[in-house]
This record gives C-alpha cells, structure tokens and sequence, in this order.
C-alpha cells in the first residue's frame, strides 16, 4: 500500500488540517482490515476473560483510560506535523506475522501483545515518529489488559497468598483473647472468650494480584496525567506494588476479623465485595499521599542570598 502524502509534502501539515482525502480512506481501510483480523481475538479472548474471569475484570476500563490519555493530549495531536513513516509498514507486517504463528503454537499471550504491537505500526504508517511520541504511552498501557499466562499468573499469586496470610495473621494475632496461627495460605484461629475456632483461607482471589494489577493501572494513570518531574512519577509506580499489598492485607484481616467474631455472613457476598471497593479508596487516599510526600519532599529556596 502505498501512503497517499509523502514525508516532504506533509512536513509541514498538522493534524489540525486532517489528513487528504486518500490518505483517510487508506486509514479506514487498515482499521476495517485490523477489525476483521484482530475481532476474534478481542471477543473471544480478551473480552470472554474480563467478563468472566473476576481477576481481569478491570480490562474493560483499560481502554477507556487509554482513549482519555490520547483526549488529553489532543493539541498536541493536532499541531503536530504528519509524517508518515515505512518503518510503520514492517512493524504492522511483523506483527501479523507474530498473531498468524500464535495459532499454531496457541499462545494467547503473545497474540494479544501482537495485536498492540499492530497500533504501533499503524500510528507511525499514518502519523510517523513524533505522532508516535504521543500516543506510545497510550498504546502501551493496553498491555494492562492483556491477562498473563495461566502457569505464570499462579506462580506469582501463591507468594503473595502465603504474604497476605502471614501479614494479616500478625494484625489478628493482636487481638486480646484471640490465639492466630499462620500456616502458608490458611490461618487458623481460636477464641478463647467464645470458645470458638476455626480457619480462614486466603484463596486465589485474595493472593493481592488482582490488586496489584489494577492498583499499577492506576499508578500509571496518576503519574501519566501528573505534572511532576520524572522521579516523582517512578516513585509513585513504584509504590504499586507496597500499596497493593498493603490495602489486600488490611482486606484479609478484616475479614479474618469477621471470621473470629463469629460473623461470617459479612464475609462473603456483597458485604465482601464492597470491602474490595473499599479497597480501592484507600488506595486512592495512598496514592495521593504518596505523590503530596514525592512533592513536597525537598523545598527549593527562592530567597536571594546575601551578597558578601
């Protein structure tokens, strides 16, 4: 296919005069194709999982943050000068290349990151490398909503149930009349006012990975929109991580809490998944207290110093 505007003659058009009518069509024509190509693999794959797989429910906003970071970049999109780059044409072809041999050797994984690799070729085939400069971040973060392979995603979750068990059996182990016991991903308890005993097991759901990967959605998107310096923004997606592990562990000791207090029924259902939501607030309050410590973490002096 051959772009219907050269790098010379482009160089000094903007977004803001669109693109010549060939060139549209060409971009309407690569999208339909990408469409037809990439479909399936959006339905049956990535949206299958989000609606049904509650660890990668978050997928269905990715996108959504995705469109809303390119939005607020939009005067730049619109002053900056088109010019389209062949580089685009091979990422797009090795791309394709990549999704067709996903289908001999089944790996979905890698399909969905080839079909994001696509985009990429697309915005330097039509809008070229400071096009590209844009709209790389936007792109990237789709990565979010790609869920990770079956055998690495239980690999990483059973550390972190063994973590969560272990910090929330410390917090409930300070509880007066309350003896805790941890043992991997199960916490054994008794209550010696009541007599009661029992154990609470910290299922897959509850390992903290499902939080982390939401809670790193989150982070990007603030340090992204967040006019700081650069260091600021790396220590605020670095604080994911601790966060997420901080707000699962405070999740599973409130519900070990419950558990201990003989109130079960507030542990499960609905009551248990507003307390994820909770979660999600207290994340957002971490998140901001992290970036006003970033920011306020040295002090300029503006005062003019005395002459000697």
């Amino acid at each position: 296919m051959t772009l219907a505007t050269s790098s010379t003659a482009v160089a000094s058009r903007s977004w803001g005069e669109f693109l010549p009518p060939p060139a549209r069509v060409q971009l309407l024509i690569v999208t339909a194709l990408f469409a037809v190509v990439f479909g399936h693999t959006v339905h049956k794959q990535l949206a299958y999982t989000w609606t049904h797989d509650g660890n990668w429910s978050h997928g269905w906003i990715i996108p959504l943050i995705s469109l809303f970071f390119i939005w607020s970049r939009e005067w730049e999109l619109f002053h900056v000068a088109i010019r389209p780059s062949y580089v685009g044409a091979l990422v797009l072809a090795a791309s394709l290349a990549v999704y067709l041999a996903t289908y001999y050797y089944t790996f979905a994984y890698i399909r969905s990151v080839s079909m994001i690799a696509a985009l990429f070729g697309v915005a330097l085939l039509f809008g070229g490398w400071h096009v590209l400069r844009i709209v790389w971040f936007p792109i990237a973060y789709l990565l979010l909503a790609v869920p990770l392979p079956e055998l690495l995603y239980v690999r990483l979750t059973f550390p972190l149930r063994r973590l969560a068990s272990h910090l929330a059996g410390m917090l409930l182990g300070l509880l007066p009349d309350i003896d805790i016991e941890s043992q991997n991903v199960v916490i054994d308890f008794y209550n010696r006012a009541s007599g009661s005993y029992g154990h609470l097991n910290v299922a897959e759901a509850c390992s903290g990975m499902r939080l982390i990967m939401a809670f790193a959605a989150i982070g990007l998107a603030i340090s992204y929109l967040r006019a700081a310096p650069a260091w600021q923004r790396v220590g605020v997606v670095l604080s994911c991580i601790p966060i997420a592990i901080f707000c699962n562990m405070v999740r599973v000791a409130i519900t070990g809490l419950l558990y201990v207090y003989g109130r079960e029924d507030l542990a499960r259902g609905t009551p248990h998944q507003l307390l994820g939501i909770g979660m999600l607030f207290l994340a957002l309050g971490l998140f901001f207290l992290v970036s006003y410590v970033l920011g306020h973490l040295f002090v300029e002096d503006n005062e003019p110093r005395e002459e000697r």
